[in-house]
């Protein structure tokens, strides 16, 4: 039983210390006062644009950036067109679905200024 516990403990110990925190990421960019804002923010290291071909901007893209271990370092929704993150230096690969159309952009982020990707997606057809 005291073996157990000492493995559970060791187990948990070893999660908890592996386990990083998620960097901070900021969606929106709806309106031109809000990118405005999004864009003076110094903070972030990467910036994820969502448009259709035309260049027209498109929100609820579901994000996964992945680091190059493998491990999902942010899994989020975008509010609006544009996403910001701040991650570590290092290589991630960016995956984005929007209505069902999957992409996916390789990106080395450093220190000192901003990567920025754009991904664009075919529009809907008119209802």
């Amino acid at each position: 039983m005291l073996a157990r516990l000492i493995g559970i403990l060791a187990f948990t110990a070893a999660a908890a210390i592996s386990a990083q925190p998620a960097p901070p990421v900021r969606t929106g960019g709806i309106g031109e006062e809000e990118r405005r804002a999004l864009e003076s923010d110094p903070r972030y290291n990467l910036k994820l644009v969502a448009t259709d071909r035309v260049g027209q901007y498109i929100a609820d893209v579901d994000v996964t950036i992945v680091d190059a271990r493998g491990a999902s370092v942010v899994a989020t929704q975008m509010a609006g067109p544009w996403l910001l993150a701040d991650l570590p230096p290092g290589r991630y690969r960016v995956l984005a679905v929007h209505d069902g159309a999957r992409q996916s952009r390789d990106v080395v982020v450093g220190r000192g200024g901003r990567q920025e990707i754009v991904m664009q997606w075919d529009a809907r057809p008119s209802q």
